[in-house]
């Protein structure tokens, strides 16, 4: 079995290792029989699991009827060589609103500044009172409301010389009115709203909206 040096000859090393290994298969083989390859959250039934349902909306719908409200503007007209031009408007409107949340209606602005609208002469005529159309939703807790206009007086050679028409009546998104409900699902709203917009020749318009809407019929 050992040679005249103290190893063991060829063939009793190979059947040694052979028998070594073996065993090590076998003991594996029983380890791989005994034991979940699978932590015990994939394994299932381990970690109890739930299913959340959906939060429900805590939104109430708008309510249908017929709203009316004010608005007091002050408006300016900044021009970019120098000087600003203000004119002031009191705004009466009148909507519906549908089951769907959706707005319309009719609104009258009406210039209430005494004053000359610019502190210099010009020779373009003021704009005295505006027919309106009144659009936009109930969404969120919020009132939506754009205006823009119908016809105006006089309406020949006339223009607002301060910024109300370049601002509230523009019809751009920037120009939409967002007015708070006073409490959700409630039937009035009120909002102070500051709406600013740029002209071509680097002017800067301006306007201050004070509103205050209310349900007569809801």
């Amino acid at each position: 079995m050992r040679r005249a040096d103290g190893r063991l000859r060829l063939p009793f090393r190979i059947a040694l290792w052979a028998l070594l290994l073996g065993g090590s298969a076998a003991t594996g083989a029983f380890v791989a029989a005994h034991t979940n390859p699978l932590p015990p959250q994939v394994d299932g039934g381990a970690v109890p699991s739930r299913t959340l349902s959906p939060h429900p909306s805590t939104v109430p719908k708008p309510k249908p009827g017929r709203w009316r409200g004010t608005m007091q503007s002050t408006s300016y007209h900044a021009l970019y060589v120098g000087g600003t031009c203000e004119t002031d408007w009191a705004t009466t409107l009148a909507f519906t609103v549908a089951g769907d949340g959706s707005i319309s209606g009719r609104a009258r602005a009406r210039l209430t500044s005494k004053d000359a609208p610019c502190p210099f002469a010009v020779a373009q005529i003021q704009i005295r009172s505006f027919a309106l159309k009144v659009a936009g939703a109930i969404r969120g807790g919020n009132v939506h409301l754009q205006l823009t206009e119908v016809s105006h007086t006089p309406s020949a050679g006339a223009g607002d010389l301060g910024g109300f028409r370049r601002t509230v009546l523009s019809g751009e998104p920037v120009s939409i009115l967002l007015v708070h409900l006073d409490e959700p699902g409630g039937t009035s709203a009120t909002a102070r709203v500051l709406l600013k917009a740029f002209g071509p020749d680097r002017d800067t318009f301006g306007s201050t909206n004070a509103i205050r809407l209310s349900c007569s019929r809801c």
